[in-house]
């Protein structure tokens, strides 16, 4: 595929290093940007993104927030690899091509390798380390200096509201093949409920609020954690929510989209997961409360992963893309299974 679009798009990035570009190919896997490896005859690799504007209305504040916590980590002398956002020659971060799409490019981090699904349980432990080390950095950021990207986001009751919605709104024939699951949603809100209990006890911190496995950069050999990417969500949250989703993420054995009848969930990577976070520098000023509730803030934000899939589902899938019109139902379907299997755990 010629690529012409994107291709004029990265080389306005381009020459203000004197260079152009030499291969494009499309990057798999993002469920919201568009995303394209951009090789440039200078030897060196780009991440070319088109923005989906429907979800982040305002490409702008991400910017900001982006280069301002870029700032504040390389001031702490942050041991990761930072983000680092092209400009192009008239000192444009954002530019919008004849079609209104809004891109972006950021220097690739390379020799790395990112990974849809751990393929050893010690990659867990060292990537919640590494969660734990960015949660610590960034304790100290002045909280007047972040501005939330998606507001709401993080407020698991407006969440439950919107599938309410979904519930009385959505297109009849997929209320219909849904019901089985929709009955899940009632039978498990109890654990919303005890989230909501302890929720105005939680501190607020600065999270990442997307902590999947995708977004940490692995060196070649799998084994350490050069960079967390995808800061488009970092905020204002709680801690649990961070660690309830890299639960979510790291301890499913396939793709969250596979038919299956049982979407296993992997023990021997929780195991990782909690003992890698507390042998990282946030373990000493977690609160009490944070630290005894991780089991609940994965359940919590697997639950809410759930219904979030299952109301876009019923409402014709507005929100994630999807490769068919089951898609979204399927990737309900296993976030309920996960939900079960660790419950099941305990």
């Amino acid at each position: 595929m010629n690529r012409q679009l994107e291709r004029s798009i990265a080389n306005d990035y381009l020459k203000s290093l004197s260079t152009k570009v030499m291969r494009i190919s499309l990057l798999k896997g993002g469920l919201i940007h568009k995303t394209f490896l951009v090789e440039a005859m200078n030897g060196e690799s780009y991440v070319l993104q088109g923005m989906n504007t429907q979800v982040f209305k305002n490409p702008n504040l991400i910017v900001l927030n982006q280069q301002n916590i870029a700032r504040f980590l390389a001031s702490k002398n942050y041991p990761k690899h930072l983000l680092e956002l092209m400009s192009n020659e008239q000192k444009v971060f954002l530019l919008q091509d004849t079609k209104g799409q809004t891109w972006r490019m950021f220097k690739a981090i390379t020799p790395s390798k990112s990974m849809e699904v751990v393929s050893q349980p010690k990659q867990a432990f060292e990537a919640a380390r590494a969660l734990s080390e960015f949660h610590a950095y960034l304790r100290d950021y002045p909280a007047d200096e972040m501005q939330a990207s998606l507001p709401g986001f993080l407020d698991f009751k407006n969440r439950l509201a919107y599938y309410q919605h979904a519930r009385e709104a959505g297109i009849p024939y997929r209320k219909t093949q849904a019901s089985s699951w929709m009955d899940k949603v009632t039978r498990y809100q109890s654990i919303l409920d005890e989230y909501f209990r302890i929720e105005p006890l939680l501190p607020t911190r600065i999270i990442h609020a997307d902590p999947k496995l995708s977004n940490f950069l692995f060196d070649t050999t799998g084994k350490q954690v050069l960079a967390i990417i995808d800061w488009d969500t970092i905020m204002s949250g709680t801690i649990l929510y961070d660690i309830g989703d890299m639960i979510r993420s790291f301890c499913q054995l396939g793709p969250e989209d596979q038919e299956t009848q049982k979407f296993a969930f992997n023990a021997a990577v929780l195991k990782e997961l909690l003992t890698g976070y507390v042998h990282g520098p946030m373990n000493d000023h977690l609160s009490d409360v944070e630290r005894d509730h991780f089991l609940l803030g994965a359940k919590a934000v697997i639950f809410i992963q759930g219904i979030r899939f299952l109301s876009d589902y019923l409402l014709g899938d507005l929100y994630y893309w999807v490769e068919d019109e089951s898609h979204n139902l399927r990737r309900a379907k296993n976030q309920f299974k996960m939900l079960e299997e660790l419950m099941d755990l305990e």
